[in-house]
């Protein structure tokens, strides 16, 4: 597994394909807009390094749930924010991966009960309570795990199961493990960056092995 977040200054639009700078042109809002460059932009330098490639010439398609494929491995990618203040990741793995990358912002003081099974609100508490931190953080990683899923938050929060790897609150970085309804275990890893929360979440090829068994 390997990630990359980008910032708003780090977008290149010579890595963008014709049919994407097509694709681009069609987005009415310049946000929009910028997610997508760099969104393209971080998946094509992360796939590049990945596969000894160029990056402009890595040949990216939309799949038919509208997630980015690529041949040789599995991406993902994730952005967030407006203006200069837009970011973007992307994450490969030769297996299931999902991406998530969310600002800490103001959260509804109850998110918690709505993407939280009962048997997870220790890890609510370990995070230090329904701070606005911690539930952007909780909301980052089951994302991350259902992007891998190629579900998003359709599935819902309570799909996903996650238990940290260590006791305590992390500072600015961890893994934790997931467990998902219909796909089994997930590594996920994170850290904070800013004031965003970065997460991936992947599958080991033994994990794959024993749910389809």
């Amino acid at each position: 597994m390997a990630a990359s977040l980008l910032r708003a200054p780090e977008a290149d639009p010579a890595l963008l394909s014709h049919t994407e700078r097509e694709r681009m042109a069609t987005f009415g809002h310049p946000d929009r807009q910028r997610q997508f460059l760099l969104g393209r932009t971080a998946a094509r330098s992360l796939v590049g390094a990945t596969l000894a490639t160029r990056p402009e010439a890595v040949v990216l398609r939309v799949g038919a749930d509208g997630a980015p494929v690529v041949d040789g491995v599995r991406l993902s990618i994730a952005h967030t924010g407006h203006a200069e203040s837009v970011a973007a990741a992307a994450a490969v793995a030769a297996g299931p991966v999902g991406v998530d990358l969310e600002r800490v912002a103001r959260r509804r003081p109850d998110l918690w009960r709505r993407i939280l099974r009962p048997d997870e609100y220790g890890v609510l508490e370990a995070l230090g309570g329904p701070t606005d931190d911690a539930q952007t953080l909780l909301w980052t990683l089951k994302e991350a795990v259902l992007k891998g899923q190629r579900t998003g938050f359709r599935a819902g929060g309570r799909s996903v199961r996650l238990a940290l790897d260590a006791d305590g609150r992390p500072a600015d970085h961890g893994r934790a493990t997931a467990d998902a309804d219909g796909s089994g275990a997930w590594t996920v890893a994170f850290r904070r960056d800013g004031d965003l929360w970065l997460a991936v979440a992947w599958q080991a090829p033994e994990d794959q092995e024993k749910q389809t068994r």
